[in-house]
């Protein structure tokens, strides 16, 4: 199944909470979610077919502590787009990439495996 939010909102200058379909809650800080990008400029120049970052890869620098969005908007029915204060647009976030990103404690352990 795909995941698909049933409530996005803003929890004041901190971060963003996502009910899932499901019922489960995610908790995202904006300087985790500024980090885990998923745009080209963010990610590895190069990966490798495993997804790991191989030799010569360049990463964006380090998102200053205080980032936090300008604009959260829906992408279709399938991700959202967030504008940083950092001048950075670029990054969609599909639903399910999102998903994967939760550091609750039920998530941890789907997390250790896949990686």
């Amino acid at each position: 199944m795909s995941a698909e939010p049933q409530q996005i909102e803003r929890v004041g200058k901190t971060g963003l909470k996502v009910r899932w379909n499901g019922g489960h809650e995610s908790h995202y800080d904006w300087k985790r979610l500024r980090a885990s990008c998923p745009c080209a400029v963010c990610r590895p120049a190069t990966e490798s077919s495993a997804g790991k970052p191989e030799e010569g890869g360049v990463m964006a620098p380090e998102p200053p502590a205080s980032v936090s969005p300008v604009e959260i908007k829906p992408v279709g029915r399938y991700a959202m787009a967030i504008r940083w204060d950092d001048g950075h647009a670029t990054g969609i976030f599909s639903y399910d990439y999102l998903r994967s990103l939760c550091a609750c404690e039920e998530c941890k352990p789907d997390q250790l495996m896949e990686g």
